[in-house]
């Protein structure tokens, strides 16, 4: 799978959408870019040319995690980002971080940590370059 083909591209937003709880294309302009790069990003992390089809579920979620960080406002990814409550046990409370806080509204920040949070999917196709 390559992120710049566009059959590809839509096979990732076909995992996506119905995650998202995305009835229809509205939002597809908006994900696409991070399609994109979280692929080309896959690729230069793993020093791949080509993303391997068992990688499409784990692009998939890093596309979710960038959109729900960047798209805040957009109601619809909002929505899946499972907002909880105060916990509290004991005398210890816990409060759930809101989506930006603590990072830099940029995309390239924001596609780092996603790509490094899920570093333990990415390590096993990863090549040497020599």
């Amino acid at each position: 799978m390559l992120p710049t083909n566009l059959t590809d591209q839509r096979t990732v937003l076909d995992i996506i959408k119905p995650r998202l709880q995305l009835m229809d294309n509205t939002h597809d302009a908006l994900l696409l870019p991070y399609v994109r790069e979280i692929g080309r990003r896959i690729m230069h992390f793993c020093n791949i040319s080509e993303i391997p089809d068992d990688l499409s579920d784990v692009w998939a979620s890093m596309v979710m995690d960038a959109a729900r960080v960047e798209l805040p406002t957009v109601d619809e990814i909002n929505d899946t980002a499972g907002g909880a409550d105060n916990i509290k046990i004991g005398d210890t409370s816990v409060s759930p971080a809101s989506g930006v806080a603590g990072l830099s509204n940029t995309a390239k920040s924001v596609i780092d940590k996603v790509v490094l949070n899920y570093r333990i999917d990415l390590v096993r196709y990863r090549k040497l370059r020599w």
